[in-house]
């Protein structure tokens, strides 16, 4: 085990000074747009260059083996951290990560944001301005599956209640030290926060549907837990930890984003679900 340094920072909470217990995923959602629907069990379809589909925050988003198909656009009240996270049927090749990310061509990559390609592999943390932003897919072998997506304005997050499941970076969810934690597929779903005092010490345990290789974690150490290697726990957006477990020690009072991410160890990599446990040993 290794304690991890993280720089500190704390999040601000919407509302008072204080967590709030609300959750996004009841009752009706206003989606990108303004338009109020429902749950988003349904997929939200993109559209073409010239008539692109609108992003749902609610939804999933269709990523379809047609990638005309895959145009959509974003609109932006405020400068946001935006978060994209794509789920894909077949995998995705590291032969295809790699050769994407050695292309010198500005518009290489599988996401692109404004005609820019941003990423080669499932998952991108953009800082975007307000205004309408252009985003578009484009996978090797005609892959397929959905998107979703998520944005942070100001570092506005609501804390929700602990309930064993993960949150959304702008909508965490409390640590559960009762329950098992789940690591979900979606990548944009295992966010979580603990609240606490300096001298707090948590210990965090994954139990994963595949064992991470020994390999697999020493490529990341080597790359300081932030490169496409990155695996492991991560706090308040820093470094990821490069380990299936952790323990850490809190430097200071206060709120502590943590994000779980696991990749498959293959020639074809994948999001790895499974669940963490926690534990905490409170300051003296």
């Amino acid at each position: 085990m290794k304690n991890i340094t993280a720089s500190i920072l704390l999040l601000a909470l919407v509302g008072c000074g204080g967590s709030s217990e609300g959750d996004s995923e009841s009752g009706s959602i206003a989606d990108n747009g303004g338009t109020v629907i429902d749950s988003g069990n349904e997929f939200n379809p993109g559209g073409t260059p010239s008539n692109p589909g609108l992003v749902s925050f609610v939804k999933k988003n269709e990523i379809n083996v047609d990638a005309f198909e895959n145009y959509f656009t974003l609109n932006l009240e405020k400068d946001s951290k935006v978060y994209i996270s794509a789920l894909l049927e077949l995998g995705m090749k590291t032969l295809d990560k790699t050769r994407c990310r050695s292309s010198t061509v500005e518009e290489s990559g599988f996401i692109r944001v404004d005609s820019i390609g941003v990423a080669c592999d499932h998952r991108v943390v953009l800082d975007l301005k307000a205004g309408q932003h252009s985003i578009n897919f484009e996978y090797p072998r005609s892959n397929y599956g959905y998107f979703t997506i998520d944005a942070v304005a100001n570092n506005q997050r609501t804390i929700l209640t602990e309930n064993g499941s993960g949150g959304l970076p702008s909508t965490p969810r409390k640590i559960s030290f009762t329950e098992n934690n789940e690591i979900n597929k979606d990548l944009n779903n295992n966010y979580f926060a603990y609240e606490g005092k300096a001298g707090d010490k948590l210990f965090l345990n994954s139990y994963l549907e595949e064992s991470i290789p020994v390999l697999m974690l020493t490529r990341c150490r080597s790359g300081a837990g932030e490169d496409s290697s990155a695996i492991g726990f991560s706090i308040n957006e820093g470094p990821y930890s490069c380990t299936e477990n952790i323990e850490y020690e809190l430097p200071e009072d206060g709120t502590y984003l943590f994000h779980v991410f696991y990749m498959a160890p293959s020639d074809v990599t994948y999001p790895v679900p499974g669940y963490f446990r926690a534990d905490v040993q409170y300051a003296q």
